[in-house]
């Protein structure tokens, strides 16, 4: 089916949706984190603005406290609802039978996840509809394979960036509050280096990182991302010094809600290039992030990104770690220009 045909029938399914009253279930989502931020939540704007869908109608679904950035009127998190190791496995079943990490379709999984979601949810009040509507599992479902299957073309390099543009609404995403008790530095940068397969961890790599987050630090705070639990399919460099500010430890349905607060309120992050570097391009702060091998990387995300960077005349600076040395040189004076 080409991109013209995938728009028109999902657009027929909002249609559908919009003519009941039935609740609708945007999720659940349980995979990469920066396809949620960069394409799921605009989508979901997308749909539900295009359809006239009330957000009072909406469940989000998601892990890591996630759904309360999502267009809904309530949330329920999916490290409460089966826990980190359920969702961890889930994924490593799509994994084994697809060959994919991404949720190209509804697994019996998803469905019961949403049906539960919605029992909880109307047990506790947050979502109005009727116990029928439970008990006979009448709900609609936003599932993230809509997005996959409208979007496809893109991802391909068979449609341009004007068809995500079209399918998407890059509304600002809530800014969520801190923690009690847990403040942040007047100014600051924010810091994560994970490994990925354009960024693997080696003993050179670690070396530069070290250095470089060592000379940020002595020149701004530094909040680092990273938390000791491992909540995402990526590996985190460890590191510490002065000036260097750790987040404190939350439950793992709170965790990447914690980090989208501070990532709101940072100066600049400085890291991996990946989905953190395009969620601080979300929250619309200036970015620096790495890579060492961008043959890996899907162009795709990078031309959207540079799109939205360009749209709103914010720095995204996506830079070759071998280049680190002369960027030393410029680092310091364009980091104390954003933070000033």
């Amino acid at each position: 089916m080409n991109a013209r045909a995938k728009s028109l029938t999902v657009r027929a399914y909002l249609k559908a949706i919009a003519t009941t009253n039935r609740p609708v279930i945007l999720g659940p989502y349980r995979s990469e984190l920066g396809f949620e931020h960069l394409y799921y939540i605009p989508f979901l704007h997308w749909a539900l603005s295009s359809a006239g869908i009330s957000k009072d109608r909406c469940l989000a679904v998601s892990r890591g406290g996630m759904g309360k950035l999502y267009p809904a009127a309530s949330a329920v998190d999916l490290y409460d609802l089966r826990g980190v190791e359920a969702v961890r496995l889930e994924n490593a079943t799509d994994h084994r039978e697809r060959g994919i990490q991404k949720q190209t379709t509804v697994t019996p999984w998803d469905r019961q996840v949403a049906a539960d979601a919605l029992a909880r949810s109307w047990q506790d009040g947050q979502i109005d509809c009727t116990e029928a509507d439970v008990a006979r599992r009448r709900f609609h479902l936003l599932h993230p394979s809509w997005m996959y299957w409208l979007l496809d073309d893109y991802w391909e390099e068979k449609r341009g960036v004007r068809h995500v543009v079209e399918h998407c609404r890059f509304e600002e995403l809530p800014v969520p509050v801190l923690p009690e008790g847990f403040g942040l530095p007047q100014k600051f940068l924010a810091v994560r280096f994970y490994e990925r397969a354009t960024f693997p961890l080696v003993p050179e790599v670690r070396g530069y990182v070290r250095e470089m987050v060592a000379n940020l630090a002595a020149r701004r705070p530094v909040v680092l991302l990273s938390q000791s639990g491992h909540f995402d399919d990526h590996t985190d460099l460890p590191l510490a010094g002065a000036n260097i500010l750790r987040l404190p430890e939350v439950p793992p349905a709170q965790n990447f809600l914690l980090q989208a607060a501070v990532i709101a309120r940072c100066n600049a992050f400085v890291g991996t290039y990946g989905g953190v570097a395009q969620w601080a391009l979300r929250y619309r702060r200036p970015s620096l992030s790495f890579y060492t091998s961008f043959g890996q990387t899907a162009v795709a995300h990078w031309s959207l990104s540079r799109h939205l960077a360009n749209t709103a005349n914010l720095p995204f600076e996506v830079v070759d770690l071998k280049a680190w040395k002369l960027w030393q040189m410029a680092l310091t004076p364009m980091l104390e220009q954003v933070a000033a």
